[in-house]
């Protein structure tokens, strides 16, 4: 945020106007140093403050005339100043003089979600589960006052060099209802795992992309970044599906405890503790037992992971970070063609762009009328040529869309068929973007194709069904 300005000495600035003027002093104490938002041609601003008497940085929010005009503002510090919580910005004093009126704030020295997530790309899991938890377990606090914060989304969630965060932009509207605030939680985790916001833009927040939709029906963070466990994935669907019920901001924080690997009081192993689980909530129809967490999370420390993995599927989405094990090694692709026996040969051009190294570089079949190609053909591939054959242990496919259907194949001489090569793996039903095929034992293999039985629906009408292939790599151990 820079350093704080000098200012100007307080007997050099004395101004019986109402409009601010930086280094002027309000109730002969709290000194005006940058304007932060707004301008006094609408009458508002917020500003960058020092409180004289106690020697800190303060905000201030100001209004221009007072009285009427400044009813909402102060009746919103009112509420906030009974909020006790370390993660909502704290207020420390509300004046009405008429002509003008100003609200002063504990300042948070930090940067906006918006603005950390545009800058470092999205979190890992437990670290957007963390961020979630802190800002239920906050907006826990702002309901229990009978208030709800009315304004949740990224520009309002402020976080420190340390990681803290504080809630900020308090509306505290008796409008708005305590369930919105926590489908905005539910919109904040959902943002954390994928840099895009799913919600209505509230006024004045800009800044993350829209959530990809297809058909108008939001993917799930599992669909758009791989290495989003499964049961996360599914608590985010189910926070941001307005056919789920109501549940409280409390009781969210509580089952966001048990993703949280930061929480203090809820490490890893203090999952494993003999005492009764505590019963679940009925509005449920997501999560994982505990002692599946608490096993994912000692597995997790115990091999280094970043991400926690999915459990329910032997090729689960990794992060890069997962995907980086010590002894593997990235065997560079030498070629890479189109495997359609059942073609026509009109649609084998472009296998190269999936080597290249050029994520927005992609080859494309045709599209299709049906997923399965129309009834025309079992499937379509790619077949990349590692140069000589070795011990295969992961390949990762990066899609255009979700919603593919693949299955790995390797063998150590080219094939013209399908079934000239033998699987590796599982087969993958309604992919992510991002898809890696991890093999439980690395396979001889030189050649490895990637198999597509299954089109996503893209668009409407005509001929709906198609899927690119962005990038392939595969890996040896």
């Amino acid at each position: 945020m820079g350093e704080r300005p000098s200012g100007t000495a307080r007997e050099d600035v004395v101004t019986q106007a109402s409009t601010p003027v930086q280094g002027e002093f309000l109730a002969g104490r709290y000194r005006l140093d940058v304007v932060v938002d707004g301008n006094s041609n609408n009458g508002y601003s917020l500003w960058r403050g020092t409180d004289s008497l106690l020697s800190r940085d303060v905000s201030i929010e100001l209004r221009v005339p007072g009285g009427e005009s400044a009813r909402s503002m102060l009746s919103a510090a009112g509420s906030a100043g009974r909020i006790q919580h370390a993660n909502v910005v704290g207020v420390y004093d509300a004046v009405d003089e008429g002509d003008r009126a100003f609200v002063v704030r504990e300042w948070i020295e930090g940067r906006t979600l918006t603005d950390v997530l545009r800058s470092d790309g999205p979190f890992d899991p437990y670290r957007a589960a963390s961020l979630a938890r802190a800002v239920a377990d906050a907006i826990a606090a702002i309901h229990r006052t009978g208030t709800a914060h009315g304004r949740l989304d990224p520009g309002a969630v402020l976080l420190n060099d340390q990681g803290e965060i504080t809630i900020t932009h308090l509306e505290l509207s008796a409008a708005v209802s305590s369930e919105q605030d926590v489908k905005a939680v539910g919109g904040l985790l959902y943002a954390a795992l994928t840099g895009a916001w799913p919600l209505e833009a509230s006024v004045g927040f800009q800044g993350l992309p829209e959530a990809i939709r297809v058909d108008g029906r939001l993917c799930s963070p599992r669909q758009v970044r791989a290495g989003i466990p499964s049961y996360l994935d599914a608590l985010v669907m189910d926070l941001l599906d307005p056919g789920i019920g109501h549940i409280t901001a409390d009781a969210l924080a509580q089952e966001l405890r048990r993703y949280d690997i930061a929480d203090p009081d809820l490490g890893p192993l203090s999952t494993l503790s003999t005492e009764p689980a505590p019963p679940r909530a009925p509005w449920k129809r997501f999560g994982i037992p505990i002692a599946g967490i608490a096993c994912v999370l000692v597995a997790g420390l115990a091999i280094g992971t970043v991400g926690l993995p999915d459990i329910s599927d032997s090729n689960y989405p990794l992060s890069e970070e997962t995907s980086a094990e010590e002894g593997k090694q990235t065997l560079r692709p030498a070629t890479a063609t189109i495997l359609d026996p059942q073609g026509d040969g009109t649609e084998v051009t472009g296998a190269e762009l999936t080597i290249d190294g050029k994520p927005e570089t992609a080859w494309q079949p045709d599209a299709y009328r049906r997923a399965n190609f129309g009834g025309i053909k079992s499937g379509m591939g790619v077949v990349i040529d590692v140069g000589k054959a070795g011990n295969i242990s992961e390949v990762t496919v990066s899609l255009s869309a979700p919603g593919a259907s693949l299955q790995l194949g390797g063998a150590t001489t080219r094939g013209s068929t399908i079934s000239s090569y033998r699987t590796l793996g599982q087969p993958v039903r309604n992919a992510p973007i991002e898809v890696a095929f991890v093999l439980p034992r690395a396979a001889s293999a030189r050649f490895v194709v990637v198999w597509i039985t299954e089109l996503p629906r893209t668009a409407a009408g005509g001929n709906p069904y198609q899927v690119g292939v962005r990038e392939i790599k595969v890996y040896g151990s």
